[in-house]
């Protein structure tokens, strides 16, 4: 994927399905021609079994999911030991590695995240990918 990506994390993902106005917006930029990505291991934060999945479910219906393949993970593995590095603090999580990574890699674009914090840092040498919490 080379365009103009928009990558979820579970907390947007989770927002997708119950936020009609957030629904809208994703709406609008995939009719103007974004691509949504979600990585499929973001299920794994964003899921849980049980029928209160409802609405994540026709969010990722609707969206589809994306494979990590081993270039994106790879990818994902040295943004990590470089967010460790520069902040000097606890490592950022593995899926948000691959969601940053995912949004890297498309070049342009936007990741909406619940918690901003950890793929600002992530992202910091991709200044082409914004981070935002709507």
């Amino acid at each position: 994927m080379t365009g103009l990506v928009v990558v979820l994390d579970a907390g947007v993902l989770d927002r997708a399905g119950s936020n009609k106005e957030f629904r809208w917006v994703l709406h609008e930029l995939v009719a103007r021609g974004w691509d949504p990505v979600v990585p499929a291991v973001v299920l794994a934060e964003a899921v849980t079994g049980r029928p209160t999945d409802a609405p994540v479910n026709q969010v990722v219906t609707q969206l589809g999911t994306v494979v990590t393949t081993e270039p994106t993970a790879r990818l994902a593995g040295h943004l990590r030991f470089r967010a460790g590095r520069a902040s000097g603090r606890t490592i950022p999580s593995g899926i948000d590695a691959i969601v940053a990574s995912h949004a890297a890699q498309a070049g342009h674009g936007v990741v909406f995240t619940t918690v901003p914090s950890d793929l600002q840092l992530l992202l910091a040498d991709h200044p082409q990918v914004m981070v935002d919490t709507s």
